[in-house]
């Protein structure tokens, strides 16, 4: 499964769409981040989220992307603000660390742990990552998707980035002011 462009919302959209239409538009319904801490602590108990959470780190995820993805769905679904993702984003990385410490998965705790600095090798995880989401699930309907399939989905989309756009080298000498070096 691959994300496309196309599947965002269209620029302006949310200028013509009612107000207060999706749920991070509302107050949040969780403003005390150690009830939001705890929230989460309760999801990572249902096997499924748990199961899924611990494959993407065995695939290589790192702890901080999947935190960071955890964080970013209860956001998007109105659980809590943006200032409560940043106050409880380590709590909850040490806690599914720990909890991977208990199941014995081997783990990163970040992009940085990797050797692996080019683009080509962050593709691959991404790859993997898809590979393990189209095994587990065939094809994912994401309105019937359950927690932790949205995890997945909400981690491929952190993992994506842009592709380089290469410039042409001119083939001719460049000459005049602007051909110093």
């Amino acid at each position: 499964m691959s994300i496309s462009p196309f599947d965002g919302p269209i620029p302006g959209q949310s200028l013509t769409a009612e107000p207060k239409n999706s749920p991070w538009e509302n107050p949040p319904m969780i403003t005390d981040p150690m009830e939001s801490l705890q929230m989460y602590m309760k999801r990572l108990t249902n096997e499924d989220v748990l199961e899924d959470v611990m494959d993407m780190l065995e695939i290589g995820i790192p702890v901080d992307i999947v935190s960071g993805s955890l964080l970013s769905m209860g956001i998007t679904e109105g659980y809590h603000s943006i200032d409560v993702k940043l106050l409880i984003r380590p709590l909850l990385s040490a806690h599914i660390k720990a909890l991977a410490d208990v199941v014995g998965i081997e783990y990163k705790m970040t992009l940085s742990e990797y050797d692996d600095k080019d683009a080509k090798a962050k593709q691959k995880r991404k790859a993997k990552l898809e590979a393990k989401l189209a095994m587990k699930t065939g094809k994912i309907v994401p309105d019937k998707a359950d927690q932790g399939e949205k995890l997945i989905m909400e981690t491929q989309e952190e993992l994506a980035e842009p592709e380089e756009i290469q410039q042409e080298k001119p083939t001719e000498d460049a000459v005049g002011l602007m051909a110093r070096g």
